[in-house]
């Protein structure tokens, strides 16, 4: 049985919930179709998820490694295909702290591309109606830099690791006093547990799907 780890994060700013956390728990402990999920939630803490993937990673040995995160305004979940090299936040993270053009890992090369089979991944999302698209671009936030981390660590392992983003939940939409997009939280766990299983499952070159932006 193949193995692959989901996170996603804890509640920050005035988040009391995450919807990426939310699908990591829910989803921990699933079993089909020869792939048993293990789900992580790690804090939105620059210092701090390093070392937790690390020891996950090294506890488990996953076949495949994806991290999760919420953006704000997307409408869709997007598979996101480049990690860069870069700390800029907006806003501090929960301990208070903030970088500006720090990088993740000193001396690290300056992006690694996604080793997911993301337009097998997006294929089967239109196939199950899911709203979804290939991203170019994580940010330079939390989600980016443990995208980043991810695929340092699968660099030098047997892993296939990569960075699904997902938008707010419709109860965070329902909740605000202004329309937001969104999406239903359990739209968006079985868009997690496709990308899982046909990142564990798919073989060979991944899909060649018109799946690229002007800009």
């Amino acid at each position: 049985m193949k193995t692959v780890i989901v996170t996603g994060f804890g509640p920050y700013l005035e988040e009391a919930q995450n919807p990426s956390g939310a699908i990591a728990q829910a989803i921990h402990g699933t079993e089909k179709d020869g792939v048993r999920i293990h789900g992580l939630v790690l804090p939105v803490s620059a210092g701090a998820v390093r070392a937790l993937l690390e020891e996950e990673v090294r506890r488990l040995r996953p076949d495949v490694l994806i991290v999760t995160g919420v953006t704000r305004g997307r409408v869709a979940v997007a598979a996101e295909r480049v990690a860069v090299n870069v700390m800029d936040f907006p806003i501090p993270d929960v301990d208070g702290r903030a970088f500006i053009d720090e990088a993740v890992i000193d001396d690290g090369p300056a992006a690694y591309f996604s080793t997911l089979p993301i337009k097998a991944i997006l294929q089967a999302w239109r196939d199950r109606d899911i709203p979804a698209y290939v991203s170019n671009t994580a940010g330079t936030y939390l989600c980016n830099q443990t995208f980043y981390l991810a695929c340092h660590l699968a660099s030098s392992l047997p892993m296939r690791a990569g960075l699904v983003h997902i938008p707010l939940s419709s109860a965070h939409a329902a909740a605000s006093p202004t329309p937001i997009p969104s999406l239903a939280l359990e739209t968006m766990y079985e868009a997690v547990l496709t990308a899982a299983l046909i990142s564990a499952n798919h073989e060979g070159a991944d899909l060649k799907l018109q799946a690229g932006m002007t800009c």
